[in-house]
């Protein structure tokens, strides 16, 4: 009978053990980094052409799902000076100009919260987003709505929209060549950003 006692709580320890050791896989949190191949677009106007576009050509970032699965964290940086037209360099200098590069080299977005999740079938969801845009020496509060697409490679896909004006983050539209070019205050964020796991 004592055997029997002995081996029963030899086999109940190595039981929690194992629960023990796998608990931490079974409710792990998940980090991503964003994808070279994400875009992060923004169109404006001027007086000269009815659209104008420059593009981030570099984009550092880290998003993390929480144990349920769901977005809990997002932060995203862009060097000022990799805002670029892939046309003009005096766009791009204007640009650089305005967004005051040489003081403040990074644009930055940290997510805040997120509401409203739904999901739209079994691998592609909705959501609403708050969090905070620093652009120069301001950040703004923006709430963006956001379509995520979990994709089959183990990559999440997120997409969205955003306007702002220039003037709300402190900085004037670029005006070139002696004023003869100026552009407008409203600016349109379009982004597509593949969020890929850390550990690949």
């Amino acid at each position: 009978m004592k055997m029997r006692n002995s081996n029963f709580k030899y086999s109940l320890c190595v039981v929690m053990l194992i629960i023990m050791l796998s608990a931490p896989v079974i409710a792990q949190t998940s980090d991503y980094m964003i994808d070279p191949e994400s875009t992060i677009q923004v169109d404006g106007t001027s007086n000269q052409t009815p659209e104008w576009s420059v593009y981030a050509t570099q984009i550092f970032g880290m998003v993390h799902m929480n144990e349920e699965g769901a977005v809990d964290s997002v932060k995203l940086i862009i060097p000022s000076k990799m805002m670029k037209s892939k046309k003009s360099p005096i766009m791009d200098r204007g640009m650089w100009g305005a967004l005051e590069a040489d003081d403040y080299p990074e644009i930055m977005y940290e997510l805040a919260s997120v509401s409203d999740l739904s999901m739209m079938g079994d691998t592609t969801f909705t959501l609403n987003t708050a969090g905070n845009l620093t652009i120069a020496a301001e950040t703004k509060e923006i709430s963006v709505p956001v379509e995520g697409k979990r994709l089959e490679d183990g990559k999440i896909h997120f997409s969205g929209q955003h306007e702002i004006l220039m003037t709300d983050y402190g900085l004037k539209p670029p005006s070139l060549m002696f004023g003869a070019y100026r552009t407008g205050d409203e600016l349109v964020i379009s982004f597509e950003l593949i969020a890929v796991p850390s550990d690949e």
